[in-house]
Protein backbone atom coordinates (compact mmCIF):
# COMPACT_ATOMS: atom_id res chain seq x y z
CA UNK A 1 0.00 0.00 0.00
CA UNK A 2 2.89 2.37 -1.33
CA UNK A 3 -0.26 5.10 -1.89
CA UNK A 4 -0.63 6.26 1.59
CA UNK A 5 3.20 7.79 1.94
CA UNK A 6 3.24 11.04 0.60
CA UNK A 7 6.93 12.31 -0.48
CA UNK A 8 7.87 15.41 0.67
CA UNK A 9 7.77 18.56 -2.28
CA UNK A 10 11.22 19.82 -0.31
CA UNK A 11 14.33 18.59 -1.66
CA UNK A 12 17.38 18.19 0.65
CA UNK A 13 18.68 21.79 0.87
CA UNK A 14 15.30 23.17 1.06
CA UNK A 15 13.31 24.14 4.42
CA UNK A 16 9.86 24.19 4.53
CA UNK A 17 9.49 27.45 6.94
CA UNK A 18 11.32 29.39 4.31
CA UNK A 19 9.11 28.45 1.85
CA UNK A 20 6.11 29.30 4.35
CA UNK A 21 8.03 32.47 5.30
CA UNK A 22 8.37 33.48 1.67
CA UNK A 23 4.67 32.71 0.73
CA UNK A 24 3.59 34.74 3.43
CA UNK A 25 5.86 37.56 2.28
CA UNK A 26 4.51 37.58 -1.10
CA UNK A 27 1.13 37.80 0.31
CA UNK A 28 2.11 40.49 2.35
CA UNK A 29 3.76 42.53 -0.47
CA UNK A 30 0.47 41.58 -2.31
CA UNK A 31 -1.50 43.33 0.81
CA UNK A 32 0.83 46.63 0.68
CA UNK A 33 2.42 46.00 3.78
CA UNK A 34 6.03 44.05 3.27
CA UNK A 35 7.81 41.82 5.89
CA UNK A 36 10.93 43.10 7.00
CA UNK A 37 14.03 41.25 7.38
CA UNK A 38 13.75 41.39 11.64
CA UNK A 39 9.77 39.86 10.80
CA UNK A 40 11.13 37.05 8.99
CA UNK A 41 13.11 36.17 11.50
CA UNK A 42 10.47 36.41 14.19
CA UNK A 43 8.23 34.24 12.42
CA UNK A 44 11.16 31.48 11.73
CA UNK A 45 12.49 31.50 15.35
CA UNK A 46 10.78 28.74 17.53
CA UNK A 47 8.20 29.52 19.39
CA UNK A 48 8.90 30.75 22.99
CA UNK A 49 7.35 32.39 25.89
CA UNK A 50 10.55 34.43 26.63
CA UNK A 51 10.29 35.86 22.83
CA UNK A 52 7.01 36.27 21.72
CA UNK A 53 5.87 38.00 18.72
CA UNK A 54 5.06 41.52 18.73
CA UNK A 55 0.63 42.09 18.61
CA UNK A 56 1.15 43.70 15.68
CA UNK A 57 3.28 41.64 13.96
CA UNK A 58 0.93 38.91 15.16
CA UNK A 59 -2.10 40.60 14.39
CA UNK A 60 -0.94 41.06 10.86
CA UNK A 61 0.17 37.67 10.36
CA UNK A 62 -3.17 36.23 11.31
CA UNK A 63 -5.00 38.47 8.36
CA UNK A 64 -2.33 37.59 5.81
CA UNK A 65 -2.87 33.90 6.99
CA UNK A 66 -6.40 33.82 6.68
CA UNK A 67 -6.50 35.93 3.60
CA UNK A 68 -3.98 32.87 2.37
CA UNK A 69 -6.11 30.21 3.60
CA UNK A 70 -8.96 31.80 1.56
CA UNK A 71 -7.08 32.10 -1.47
CA UNK A 72 -6.24 28.51 -1.77
CA UNK A 73 -8.38 25.78 -3.11
CA UNK A 74 -9.97 23.33 -0.51
CA UNK A 75 -9.02 20.53 -2.61
CA UNK A 76 -5.58 19.04 -1.89
CA UNK A 77 -5.44 17.70 -5.47
CA UNK A 78 -6.17 21.55 -6.60
CA UNK A 79 -3.38 22.94 -4.68
CA UNK A 80 0.07 23.08 -5.53
CA UNK A 81 2.72 20.50 -3.50
CA UNK A 82 4.26 23.32 -1.67
CA UNK A 83 1.20 25.59 -1.13
CA UNK A 84 0.90 27.41 1.86
CA UNK A 85 -1.38 24.89 3.66
CA UNK A 86 0.85 21.99 2.94
CA UNK A 87 4.31 23.17 3.15
CA UNK A 88 2.74 24.01 6.72
CA UNK A 89 2.30 20.22 6.93
CA UNK A 90 6.27 19.14 6.96
CA UNK A 91 7.49 22.22 9.21
CA UNK A 92 7.11 19.28 11.77
CA UNK A 93 8.43 18.55 14.03
CA UNK A 94 10.06 22.02 14.62
CA UNK A 95 7.47 24.84 15.92
CA UNK A 96 8.01 27.82 15.07
CA UNK A 97 6.14 31.12 14.92
CA UNK A 98 4.39 31.50 11.86
CA UNK A 99 3.38 27.63 12.64
CA UNK A 100 1.55 28.49 15.59
CA UNK A 101 -0.06 31.22 14.40
CA UNK A 102 -1.31 29.64 10.92
CA UNK A 103 -2.22 26.68 13.41
CA UNK A 104 -4.01 29.19 15.51
CA UNK A 105 -6.15 31.04 12.35
CA UNK A 106 -7.11 27.25 11.12
CA UNK A 107 -8.42 26.57 14.70
CA UNK A 108 -10.69 29.79 14.56
CA UNK A 109 -11.57 29.25 10.87
CA UNK A 110 -12.51 25.79 11.59
CA UNK A 111 -14.18 27.04 14.71
CA UNK A 112 -12.63 23.88 16.54
CA UNK A 113 -13.54 24.48 20.47
CA UNK A 114 -11.40 24.07 22.73
CA UNK A 115 -11.59 20.92 25.34
CA UNK A 116 -13.94 21.42 28.65
CA UNK A 117 -11.99 21.61 31.71
CA UNK A 118 -13.78 21.16 35.26
CA UNK A 119 -17.49 21.46 35.74
CA UNK A 120 -18.65 21.86 32.04
CA UNK A 121 -16.70 18.22 30.56
CA UNK A 122 -18.20 16.70 34.18
CA UNK A 123 -21.71 17.97 32.69
CA UNK A 124 -21.21 17.34 29.45
CA UNK A 125 -20.41 13.55 30.40
CA UNK A 126 -23.83 13.15 32.54
CA UNK A 127 -25.87 14.96 29.49
CA UNK A 128 -24.13 12.03 27.31
CA UNK A 129 -24.56 9.17 29.85
CA UNK A 130 -28.50 10.71 29.74
CA UNK A 131 -28.92 10.81 26.23
CA UNK A 132 -27.58 7.33 26.23
CA UNK A 133 -29.52 6.03 28.55
CA UNK A 134 -32.72 7.69 26.70
CA UNK A 135 -31.98 6.27 23.99
CA UNK A 136 -31.84 2.61 25.03
CA UNK A 137 -35.64 3.28 26.90
CA UNK A 138 -37.00 4.34 23.73
CA UNK A 139 -35.09 0.75 21.83
CA UNK A 140 -37.01 -0.38 24.76
CA UNK A 141 -40.23 0.56 24.60
CA UNK A 142 -40.64 0.21 20.64
CA UNK A 143 -39.33 -3.00 20.99
CA UNK A 144 -41.86 -3.83 23.65
CA UNK A 145 -44.90 -2.05 21.10
CA UNK A 146 -43.69 -4.05 18.39
CA UNK A 147 -43.69 -7.50 20.43
CA UNK A 148 -47.20 -5.90 21.78
CA UNK A 149 -48.76 -5.76 18.15
CA UNK A 150 -47.31 -8.22 16.50
CA UNK A 151 -47.98 -11.41 19.03
CA UNK A 152 -51.55 -11.10 18.78
CA UNK A 153 -53.31 -14.14 17.34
Amino acid sequence: MSWFVRKSPFGPGEDPVEHVIELLSKEAERAGTPLTTSDKEILAREASSLHPVPEDLRQRTRDLVAQIYDSEPWDEFERDAKSFTDSLEWTEPSSPNIVLIAEEVRCENARLTPPLHGWKRVKDGLQLIGCAFLVVLLIFAVVLVCGFLFSRK
